[in-house]
């Protein structure tokens, strides 16, 4: 296999595991362990499901675009103003969630040692994050397939010197109140879709690879991420706090924090540069707007919304989840099925659609997104 094909592998994932792996030990602490094994295998598999379909849209169209740009072309004025809304709202509250994570993770990291509060840190790493977005990605992206490594082997660190402290006292097996509290956030955490036209173009060339990479890149994230939770509720218990690592300084000690911390910082600095540079393309590519002006609105719309005091971030991964899983995912589903009609040119890979596997994911991400509106607005 080519560098391409394992940097394209890289990329998904680096673009996967992020803040919502970080996020998922807090719900299942609160659910039960039992629904971790339901929730991520289903989930992962739609969403494996959901980025082939974005593949083959990519595939099929000659000219590059974002998510509005496709649907302007397969669906008319009135989807690109739709898919733009859900898009947008789905990349700000990723956004916002990483400067979130990201300031308690750097506090965490140095605020021992130089003092601030996490609201700065957060602050002073959005700011380092915007210029290099506005500066470019090149660097970043030729140094994936590295930082992916390293997060594995640190997370495989963690698993390793964590495993003897699990206690089976710690493991909440169903609790029926919080049945629901998963969709949302493991939604979020194994979704990784704006990585995918970055991948048709590294392997623009091996298009047959396209297929094999997508499923690597979807499902190493979703074993590590079921490892990941497993241990951390095993070890912490009723005691897991919302963003995992800060809650694990009473039991593991510091030199594995800090290496957990540190590579768990680099995974949502890149996270958040995929994205932004994604939410940017949006305004640029697909609504012809200056790059400069459309990199303020990727960036600082989210900034604005924290400083706000949107800052809870159950509650953040939980209802942009639902949107990017839910809305999203019906959007990529009309969009295939109009792409199969109009198609510019043969895509290699062909996803086979019909009537039942429609109304299942309807039904799947609709009652979703209901049920993460109302936790976010009631509970």
């Amino acid at each position: 296999m080519s560098k391409n094909y394992f940097h394209a592998i890289a990329t998904l994932i680096g673009t996967i595991i992020g803040v919502g792996m970080f996020s998922i030990p807090y719900v299942i602490s609160k659910s039960g362990i039992i629904l971790l094994f339901i929730y991520l295998p289903i989930l992962g598999t739609v969403q494996y499901f959901l980025h082939k379909i974005y593949a083959e849209i990519v595939l099929s169209t000659k000219e590059k675009h974002r998510l509005p740009g496709y649907a302007e072309k397969y669906i008319g004025k009135k989807g690109k103003i739709l898919s733009f809304i859900i898009n947008i709202l789905a990349s700000y509250g990723t956004l916002l969630a990483y400067i979130i994570i990201g300031g308690i993770f750097l506090h965490e990291l140095i605020g021992p040692i130089l003092g601030g509060s996490v609201f700065s840190y957060s602050l002073i790493l959005f700011a380092l994050q915007a210029i290099i977005v506005l500066l470019g990605l090149r660097l970043i992206a030729s140094v994936e397939l590295g930082m992916t490594g390293l997060l594995l082997f640190v997370i495989g660190l963690l698993v390793w010197r964590g495993w003897s402290y699990i206690e089976p006292a710690n493991f909440n097996l169903v609790s029926w109140p919080y049945i629901f509290l998963p969709y949302g956030p493991i939604f979020f955490a194994v979704g990784g879709a704006d990585a995918i036209p970055t991948m048709c173009k590294l392997l623009a060339q091996k298009k047959d690879n396209i297929k094999s990479a997508i499923a690597w890149g979807t499902f190493i994230p979703l074993v590590v991420t079921m490892i990941f939770a497993f241990v951390i509720v095993g070890i912490t218990g009723g005691n897991t706090s919302p963003d995992t690592l800060v809650g694990l300084r009473a039991v593991l000690s510091d030199g594995v924090i800090i290496a957990v911390l540190s590579l768990g910082l680099l995974s949502i600095i890149t996270s958040f540069l995929i994205t932004a540079q994604a939410a940017r393309e949006i305004f640029w590519w697909d609504f012809g707007m200056n790059k400069n002006i459309a990199w303020a609105l990727a960036c600082f719309v989210p900034l604005i919304l924290y400083l706000l005091g949107l800052q809870n971030l159950t509650k953040i991964v939980s209802l942009t989840g639902a949107i990017t899983g839910g809305l999203i995912g019906l959007l990529y589903i009309w969009l295939l099925i109009e792409v199969k009609k109009k198609a510019e040119q043969p895509s290699i890979i062909k996803n086979k659609i019909n009537k039942p596997v429609v109304w299942v994911l309807s039904f799947l991400f609709i009652s979703g997104l209901i049920y993460e509106i109302y936790y976010f607005l009631v509970k």
